[in-house]
């Protein structure tokens, strides 16, 4: 702020001000000071606006009292909901913006929805929330692949991969000798893992 209040071209109050701006917007401190600028006389460009501002010492003393410190508001009473369900319940909304994110976009594309009649915006949504409770399920069971997996880009297990992997193992229609019947591929070690955990029978 001293730099910019010691600006020696000229410059227009407005410019002067979006340069203020800038700055707290880039450190995020606009609510620990208070400022306003004083045009020159004559105003139009020149180095005679003066720039003035000074700290928030109270608003800053405020909010140290809460540095370190996560706040999670409720309009809960304390007899319907104690501190430590408060925190897990906020902790559970996780749960809920991944599973739309993954309702919209990620896995099963709910939207864009292109059905104009009411009953069948119904439906997709329907299929949608069900295929999402199929997924949650298919997600439960194999924890323990998603823990044994690695992390950041090294992890090489998400549920798209689990499902490319199934659509390996394919049952096919085989005729030999006038005689016909089916036959499953037989899955390799990574594939029967991921069976035994989903516990399906193929």
């Amino acid at each position: 702020m001293r730099e910019i209040a010691n600006y020696k071209r000229k410059v227009t109050v407005e410019a002067l001000g979006a340069r203020v701006g800038k700055l707290l917007g880039k450190y995020k401190m606009a609510k620990f000071i208070e400022w306003n600028i004083v045009p020159a006389p004559k105003g139009g460009k020149s180095t005679g606006h003066e720039l003035k501002w000074h700290l928030k010492i109270e608003k800053i003393a405020k909010e140290e009292l809460l540095d370190g410190c996560y706040i999670v508001n409720t309009d809960a009473s304390a007899g319907e909901m104690d501190k430590d369900e408060v925190v897990g319940n906020y902790k559970e909304l996780g749960h809920v913006e991944r599973a739309f994110r993954s309702l919209k976009q990620v896995h099963l594309e709910m939207r864009p929805c292109s059905h104009k009649i009411d009953r069948r915006i119904k439906a997709h949504v329907f299929l949608c929330t069900l295929a999402y409770y199929v997924q949650w399920h298919l997600m439960e069971r194999l924890e323990p692949l998603f823990a044994d997996d690695e992390v950041g880009k090294e992890r090489r297990w998400t549920v798209q991969n689990v499902i490319e992997r199934l659509k390996q193992v394919t049952r096919n229609e085989v005729e030999s000798n006038g005689v016909r019947f089916h036959q499953t591929t037989e899955c390799d070690d990574e594939q029967r893992q991921i069976v035994d955990l989903l516990k399906m029978a193929l």
